[in-house]
């Protein structure tokens, strides 16, 4: 009597077809991250060249451009989930509040979310209170949590694409994206431990090594785990 193997979830998720090239929407989620990452470095240099100044500095308007990018994007991805899913999307979807979506969209809507709602309260902490004394002020920690979880929720998308492919196969661009964006996460440790240690010319103590070996390993073993990409020089 022969039998007939039945495939098992991740079976049909690895078998699920892929597209050949990089979704709109994951590419808006990188470009997101990437916007958000060249706001924060212009906006310390803003505040260190310049001071204070309105809201609407260039610099702002490139961090909170990726929330508003990401967040549209990922919100049209959940409603195209939840309402006319292809079967393959539904399979490897996230349900959340009767809505379905992919992992890395409803963590890139949570972290455009967190960053919007920051807005308003940075105007209104640095109304009340002055400048800042701490870089890390209430705000700016909402706002960094909501830049982290845009940029995490951009590498998950990438992986997904990634990981769907049979090792070897699918477009090369795909590992390519998910080592930007560990890139950019590597970025996020270095910005934030300069601004709470100091300028690059007190690099030379133990506290500022210690904190550097309390992030960038993890960062580097998850992309080497992660990303299938390997340097042709290697």
């Amino acid at each position: 009597m022969s039998s007939t193997a039945i495939p098992t979830s991740r079976t049909a998720i690895r078998t699920a077809p892929v597209a050949t090239r990089l979704p709109w929407y994951v590419a808006a989620a990188v470009v997101a991250a990437t916007s958000a990452k060249v706001g924060v470095i212009w906006d310390i240099s803003w505040h260190r060249s310049i001071g204070r100044d309105t809201f609407w500095t260039p610099a702002h308007m490139a961090i909170y451009l990726g929330g508003v990018l990401a967040g549209l994007a990922c919100g049209w991805l959940v409603l195209r989930t939840t309402f006319t899913p292809a079967p393959e999307q539904r399979d490897t979807s996230v349900a959340f509040w009767g809505f379905r979506g992919p992992l890395g969209a409803w963590v890139c809507i949570w972290g455009a979310f967190a960053m919007i709602t920051s807005a308003p309260f940075d105007n209104w902490w640095h109304n009340a209170y002055g400048l800042d004394v701490k870089v890390l002020s209430p705000p700016h920690v909402i706002l960094a949590l909501g830049i982290w979880a845009l940029q995490l929720g951009a590498l998950f998308l990438v992986l997904a694409l990634q990981n769907r492919n049979a090792p070897g196969e699918g477009p090369r661009s795909y590992s390519l994206f998910a080592a930007y964006m560990i890139a950019i996460l590597l970025q996020n440790v270095s910005t934030i431990g300069i601004e709470q240690i100091g300028f690059a010319n007190l690099a030379h103590n133990a506290l500022y090594y210690q904190v550097a070996a309390g992030g960038v390993p993890l960062l580097l073993v998850a992309a080497g785990r992660a990303a299938t990409w390997r340097s042709p020089w290697r």
